[in-house]
């Protein structure tokens, strides 16, 4: 019985090996900024020794809210909404989808990301959790460096950006049947900048969800099983800022995989119940 109940601990115990996946750019001078705001400049104030024998750097830097790695919070859209010094960190913080979409916006770069590509998804994955970031791969960081093969056009006019994006109809679904909280995409934005009128800014951000835009990196998330993290700066009464967006994978992996030293980190909690079950088990 003691030999039983120890091999069934032994059989549910489970380790999880964790990994990191940066999503974010760099955020400096070259970095592609929205609406033609001011890029990112640093300054120094003082470099040298502050006393004998202690070298000492600072400085003082600018940037515009909407550029980079970012996030656009509810006050971007709504003259009562939020700003980013009041969005609650559990806003910032969910599990995990990506919708890898990167072959067809390699094939069409105006392409419109419909309905049927979740369902297709969700037939592999089980349906989108609520409350989850639901992030959309369109390959699209591979082009950051270049503003031309990012945004389309040389030229810094909005209704000249040609890029990935989702359709409405795929935006509103996410946001209607799936109560989605976060969304995000590798391009400059989830919406094309044309007449359609930024439908999903216009959904999702009077209504307390949360955009990211230029994310980097996404195709090296899987389809699911990862947390998002994407918290900004608490900058008073800003409508975006940058943020260091990334994403925890964690790995389930069988007690032999642990035995034999293939996973370096272990669940605590399982650890302390066969622990305790060996005393009580004597």
């Amino acid at each position: 019985m003691k030999n039983s109940c120890v091999l069934a601990l032994f059989a549910a115990l489970v380790c999880v090996e964790s990994r990191l996946i940066d999503l974010s750019h760099k955020h400096g001078p070259d970095g592609i900024m929205s609406f033609q705001m001011p890029h990112y400049n640093w300054t120094e104030l003082f470099k040298g020794d502050f006393q004998p024998g202690m070298y000492v750097k600072v400085g003082a830097y600018s940037t515009g809210e909407h550029g980079g790695t970012h996030m656009d919070v509810p006050a971007h859209f709504s003259p009562n909404g939020m700003s980013v010094d009041q969005i609650p960190l559990e806003m910032t913080i969910a599990d995990g989808v990506m919708i890898d979409c990167a072959y067809e916006a390699s094939r069409n770069r105006s392409y419109l990301m419909p309905t049927q590509k979740i369902l297709d998804w969700e037939s592999v994955n089980g349906r989108i959790p609520d409350n989850s970031a639901v992030i959309v791969n369109f390959g699209w960081s591979q082009y950051y460096n270049s503003f031309e093969k990012f945004m389309g056009t040389k030229n810094d006019n909005i209704y000249e950006f040609n890029f990935p994006t989702l359709s409405k109809a795929a935006g509103d679904f996410l946001y209607e049947q799936r109560n989605i909280k976060i969304i995000g995409t590798d391009t400059a934005s989830p919406d094309g900048f044309d007449a359609s009128g930024l439908p999903i800014h216009m959904k999702y951000l009077p209504n307390n969800r949360l955009i990211l835009e230029e994310l980097k990196d996404t195709g090296l998330l899987p389809p699911k099983g990862f947390r998002l993290h994407a918290s900004p700066v608490k900058f008073v009464g800003a409508t975006g800022a940058q943020v260091r967006a990334f994403a925890i994978v964690s790995d389930t992996r069988d007690l032999e995989c642990c035995m034999n030293g293939a996973v370096t980190t272990v669940s605590a909690f399982a650890l302390v119940l066969l622990s305790s079950a060996f005393v009580f088990l004597g």
